[in-house]
């Protein structure tokens, strides 16, 4: 496995899922732009009790940065070899609570 952060568009809505032993987690997509290729395509799966919420906030075509353990996976789509990550998403990072964080943190320098 390797670590990775990686920032990019949500290509469908993430989808809230429950295990076997009754545990919410969820899964999404998320298209991240490269240099010089087509973008990749990071197939999303979260875990984390704080950060399933904040993946299930978003919608399809959010911005968002995800961190976590990543793998290469590989496929074929019409006869053509893709590549793309399987992320395992230990924290979601976003605008607003970027923004928010920010906010909080002026304000106790404030106090």
């Amino acid at each position: 496995m390797l670590s990775t952060l990686a920032s990019g568009t949500l290509i469908s809505d993430p989808r809230r899922r429950t295990s076997a032993n009754g545990k919410d987690y969820a899964t999404a997509a998320l298209r991240v732009a490269c240099e010089d290729s087509e973008p990749i395509i990071a197939s999303l799966i979260c875990f984390d009790e704080h950060a399933v919420p904040a993946l299930l906030a978003l919608t399809k075509g959010d911005s968002c940065a995800i961190a976590g353990r990543a793998k290469l996976s590989n496929w074929e789509k019409n006869g053509e070899q893709r590549h793309g990550l399987a992320v395992t998403v230990d924290r979601v990072l976003t605008a607003y609570a970027a923004g928010k964080a920010r906010k909080l943190a002026r304000d106790s320098e404030e106090v």
